[in-house]
């Protein structure tokens, strides 16, 4: 029987290979022995933002950092998770905090702006490509 170290390289690689079912579920299994390891929640987050499940993501992302408040990543990716759901004051909040643990994030800066700039357009929807917002998430 593989050891959790083992199962999350296991789940790594297949969410890498695009086995996001698979992945998912050994994800699943993993939290269901270690349900306070924020990792384990971003990595379900991101598979399930990919998977286009922005609320289950928003959700994922928000365990992890209910288990470790600093976890810039997840916050960032609860950011881009909330934008997709065109909730862009809650992604707004979100960078916000990324930005007050790491004022120096070149792309939380830039998400903000985007996000800002939306706003203010907000009758000219801004076109966004999905595949280079996916490539932006953070493990």
């Amino acid at each position: 029987m593989p050891d959790a170290f083992d199962l999350f390289n296991e789940a790594t690689e297949l969410a890498e290979q695009g086995q996001l079912d698979e992945a998912l579920v050994l994800f699943q299994a993993l939290i269901r022995t270690d349900n306070n390891n924020a990792t384990i929640w971003n990595n379900i987050g991101i598979i399930q933002f990919r998977q286009g499940k922005y609320i289950d993501a928003v959700n994922a992302f928000g365990q992890a950092t209910d288990i470790d408040p600093q976890f810039t990543n997840a916050l960032f990716n609860k950011s881009l998770a909330f934008v997709h759901l065109k909730k862009d004051t809650e992604a707004l909040r979100a960078l916000d905090k990324v930005l007050k643990l790491n004022p120096h994030d070149k792309e939380a800066q830039s998400q903000l702006a985007l996000i800002v700039q939306k706003m203010a357009h907000a009758c000219e929807p801004l076109k966004t490509d999905s595949q280079s917002v996916q490539s932006q998430l953070r493990v």
